[in-house]
C-alpha cells in the first residue's frame, strides 16, 4: 500500500497507538528540521525568547489585538498570555489598555520600540529565508510552496475541527 493510501486510511481508521508514535516522531523530526533551517541566527541578536518573537509577529498584519485574540493566535491559556504580555510591557515593546466600551476587553498594541523590533525580525527572517530558498530549483520551489501551503491549510482545518469539538462538549 502506498504512503498516500496508508495516510488516507489513517484518517478514516485512526491508527493504533504505536502507529501514532511513529507518525508523531516523523512530524516532530520534520518540524525541527524546518525550524532549524528557517530560524536565522540573526534573531539571537534581538535578545527575545522564541515565545516573545511569536507574540510580536502576531502584530504583522494588525496594529492592535485583544488579549483573547493573542491567546487564540498562539493557542495558549489566558494566564500564559498575560505573563507573556507582561514581559513585553516591561521591556517597552507593547502597551496594554482597557477597551473604552467594554472594560473586560484588554487591547494590546506595539510601541514604537515594538514596531522597530518587529520590522527587524521580519527583515532578518526574510533575508535568511531568501538565502536558503534561492538554492532551490524552480521546480523545487514550486513543490516547497505547494507543500507548505497545503500543510498550513490542513493544520488550520484540523485546529478548527478540534476547536469546534471543544465547543460542542
Amino acid at each position: 500500500m502506498g504512503k498516500t493510501v496508508a495516510l488516507q486510511s489513517m484518517v478514516t481508521n485512526p491508527p493504533a497507538k504505536g502507529d501514532w508514535d511513529a507518525i508523531l516522531q516523523r512530524i516532530m523530526t520534520s518540524y525541527n528540521d524546518i525550524s532549524k533551517a528557517i530560524n536565522p541566527k540573526g534573531l539571537l541578536e534581538i535578545n527575545l525568547t522564541s515565545a516573545q518573537i511569536k507574540l510580536l509577529t502576531c502584530f504583522s498584519n494588525k496594529s492592535e489585538l485583544t488579549m483573547t485574540e493573542l491567546s487564540n493566535n498562539l493557542a495558549v491559556s489566558m494566564p500564559t498570555m498575560t505573563a507573556m504580555v507582561d514581559r513585553l510591557v516591561n521591556s517597552k515593546m507593547v502597551e496594554r489598555e482597557r477597551d473604552n466600551t467594554d472594560r473586560r476587553v484588554v487591547r494590546v498594541k506595539l510601541t514604537n520600540a515594538g514596531e522597530k523590533t518587529l520590522r527587524k525580525l521580519i527583515s532578518i527572517r526574510r533575508r535568511e529565508m531568501k538565502k536558503i530558498l534561492m538554492n532551490l530549483s524552480e521546480k523545487e520551489m514550486e513543490s516547497y510552496l505547494t507543500s507548505i501551503e497545503t500543510v498550513a491549510k490542513l493544520l488550520a482545518k484540523a485546529r478548527q475541527k478540534r476547536d469546534m469539538e471543544r465547543i460542542t462538549r
